[in-house]
């Protein structure tokens, strides 16, 4: 994440200031403010009957970790376009949103520092998976075989499914 020392509208050096009850980094010559928000990420929990696609991530942070298709929410798209977006792009294949899962906070502490992320269940409707260059594999997984610190995040989420949730 981007550390200003100097303010970034008019050159000059930031100094701490307690603003709004925290302390920040801000310009005494024009007022602006280093306010930290978090990055808004959507992430897919991608069912195929009662599969979850995972990808194994080829770049960090958490390089080689499985995990759900997911990617950062760009300028002028809604969180449900960038969660299918970021699932084409990562596994090649396409789905429909299902469901709003949950908005939680997450730190990454390898890069991008604090991020919001907005979750769906999305059911998959072409299981033709192509990773992309950022992936190192794709593929779908039954309940049993995921990862424990994935059932965990979603634990809630899988017991749905195997209750036999409306995705077929």
């Amino acid at each position: 994440m981007k550390e200003y020392n100097y303010c970034p509208i008019c050159g000059a050096p930031l100094h701490a200031g307690f603003i709004d009850g925290k302390t920040r980094k801000c310009c005494s010559n024009c007022d602006f403010v280093d306010y930290k928000n978090p990055l808004p990420v959507a992430l897919a929990v991608a069912v195929k009957g009662k599969q979850l696609l995972l990808i194994k991530r080829g770049i960090p942070p958490k390089k080689g970790i499985w995990a759900s298709p997911s990617g950062f929410i760009e300028s002028g798209e809604t969180s449900e376009q960038a969660c299918l977006r970021e699932l084409k792009e990562e596994t090649g294949t396409s789905g429909e949103i299902v469901k709003l899962i949950g908005i939680a906070r997450r730190e990454d502490k390898e890069i991008y520092g604090d991020m919001l992320i907005v979750q769906y269940l999305v059911k998959v409707t072409d299981d033709k998976l192509i990773p992309n260059d950022e992936v190192e594999d794709a593929r779908f997984f039954n309940i049993p075989e995921l990862p424990s610190y994935y059932t965990n995040l979603f634990q809630t989420t899988i017991a749905e499914i195997q209750e036999e949730l409306p995705l077929q």
